[in-house]
């Protein structure tokens, strides 16, 4: 059997690559496992500096895999409480792990990403689109509320743009997604590897301390009040600072 995802490196990057073509790269436990595995062993190795995220086949991802979270046509999930807590948990941790990536994060998309699978590119810090590639939550023209996805959309654009895309379940194209910011770099048809590697190639000749403290910079920045986030970025210019003066002098000792 294939394994669910395949992991490769390119220089400083380290390229995950969701693999169940045959199912449109569905998210079934088997790979988000596998996904947060592959995600903790490239936060901790000092060599990649970015993490790719893509998918094999004439797709990003289609979405969660119903055989696990249920549905009209997949079998009943028998957990000892009674609940989808355990498998639905499985994807809010994947998404919540992408989120707090120390290090930078880019969705690779081709094809389509829908509905999980749009929720995993706006988890990552960074989309990079093949031109006329689909992104949307269909589901919820089906009855079933795009739950992550409008969490995470809510976070990305006003509540206008937001609660339209999140409510209609409309599908819309990499342009449409690029003038909404929502897609950082368009590549032309059968480039997108080639507009990945230059994108992130700029971002791997960055100082990794750097980066890594403006992402939490950032994130707090999110999450904070303004008195808050004015208070973290004061602390980070304190901080180096004291390091700019402090250098000079251990230097001079050693």
């Amino acid at each position: 059997m294939d394994a669910p995802l395949l992991s490769a490196d390119d220089g400083a990057t380290r390229i995950l690559t969701l693999n169940r073509p045959g199912r449109r790269n569905a998210l079934d436990d088997a790979l988000l496992h596998a996904l947060r595995g592959a995600l903790a062993a490239a936060f901790a190795d000092d060599a990649v500096r970015t993490i790719v995220l893509t998918g094999a086949g004439d797709g990003f991802c289609s979405g969660r895999d119903r055989n696990d979270v249920g549905g009209p046509q997949s079998a009943p999930v028998q957990l000892q409480d009674g609940s989808l807590d355990a498998t639905v948990s499985l994807f809010t941790r994947t998404l919540a792990m992408l989120l707090d990536a120390p290090k930078p994060t880019v969705a690779a998309v081709h094809g389509f990403a829908l509905a999980g699978g749009q929720a995993l590119t706006l988890a990552c810090d960074f989309v990079v689109a093949e031109r006329g590639s689909r992104f949307g939550n269909p589901e919820m023209r089906f009855g079933f509320p795009a739950a992550m996805n409008t969490v995470l959309l809510a976070r990305h654009l006003g509540r206008r743009r937001a609660l339209e895309i999140a409510l209609t379940g409309a599908s819309y194209d990499a342009e449409e997604y690029a003038q909404l910011g929502l897609v950082n770099r368009l590549a032309a048809p059968g480039e997108l590897a080639a507009a990945t590697a230059a994108f992130v190639a700029a971002l791997n000749a960055l100082a990794p301390w750097s980066v890594r403290r403006t992402k939490e910079l950032f994130r707090i920045a999110e999450d904070a009040t303004l008195d808050g986030q004015l208070h973290a970025g004061d602390q980070l210019n304190q901080l180096l600072r004291l390091n700019a003066q402090t250098a000079p002098l251990f230097r001079e000792k050693t």
